[in-house]
């Protein structure tokens, strides 16, 4: 009887406890994306000045030169890389609680 009463209260803490978790892991993982973005806007930042420095000396904007050709690849890829771990943060999320949701079924 006694284990009855108090497995709400186990059950609660266990779930405080994965919160807890999920709150340290959703904030690393959104510290990284936020550093992604930071860099992402640099290299926008780099090719905005690649541009504007053609323009002041009355050339026409080459993206296929090697330096801007590399800014736009590092863009796609910034862009490619934070979509990503974007999804995967939400995937992981729906999983966590999944998981979760079946360990407490098994506990019924």
């Amino acid at each position: 009887m006694l284990k009855d009463t108090l497995k709400p209260v186990t059950n609660g803490f266990k779930l405080l406890a994965s919160e807890g978790k999920w709150v340290f892991i959703k904030g690393f993982r959104r510290w990284e994306i936020r550093q992604m973005e930071k860099r992402l806007a640099e290299e926008f930042q780099n090719l905005g000045r690649s541009y504007a420095a053609s323009r002041n000396k009355g050339e026409s904007f080459d993206p296929k030169a090697s330096d801007n050709d590399l800014t736009l690849k590092q863009i796609s890829f910034l862009q490619e890389e934070i979509a990503h771990l974007e999804q995967e943060l939400a995937s992981t999320r729906a999983e966590y609680i999944k998981n979760r949701a079946e360990k407490r079924g098994a506990e019924v």
